[in-house]
């Protein structure tokens, strides 16, 4: 028994032996009449003690009922917070990594842009080089030399004779 229901079972006794050593053999009517009465409302106070007990008994159950949905609540919702926090943690070291390879793609980049640079520069030159020689092609096939070109090439004309031995080697 709980200490309500002790203390309850325990004032009903009191007020029923209250009751019945009133109502002993010799008492006055109006003895007997309050006796009575006394006993009716001890009576109707013992059932609305019963009846405030049973309210206070559903109450609690009710309340269990409600703790247990709320600590059932703030369970899945622990564990959302602690799945929704790996997965911040996770994309944190994503972003981290994309971060890095996006820093040594851009240094990449930045090295690749320079090489084209530098590429080109040597085509164009090679382009000028190229012209300067259908130039120098064209003028030797219209069956001259420019005179401007020669110093300019570095090249000797050769105008010994093929056909005549050079010096040192042993001819006649």
């Amino acid at each position: 028994m709980t200490g309500r229901l002790k203390a309850v079972a325990s004032t009903t006794g009191v007020l029923l032996l209250t009751a019945a050593l009133l109502v002993t053999p010799g008492c006055g009517d109006g003895d007997l009449e309050k006796a009575q009465k006394d006993a009716r409302e001890a009576k109707a106070t013992v059932k609305k003690l019963e009846l405030s007990l049973e309210r206070a008994r559903r109450e609690i159950s009710d309340l269990k009922s409600e703790l247990g949905v709320v600590r059932q609540t703030r369970d899945e919702l622990q564990k959302q917070v602690d799945q929704l926090a790996q997965e911040r943690d996770k994309a944190a070291t994503l972003a981290q990594q994309a971060e890095q390879v996006i820093t040594h793609l851009s240094t990449r980049a930045e090295g690749q842009v320079s090489a084209t640079a530098a590429l080109r520069n040597q085509i164009d030159n090679l382009k000028a080089v190229v012209a300067d020689q259908q130039a120098l092609i064209e003028q030797l096939q219209k069956g001259g030399l420019p005179e401007a070109a020669a110093p300019d090439q570095g090249e000797a004309v050769d105008t010994t004779d093929a056909n005549q031995p050079a010096e040192g080697e042993g001819g006649a």
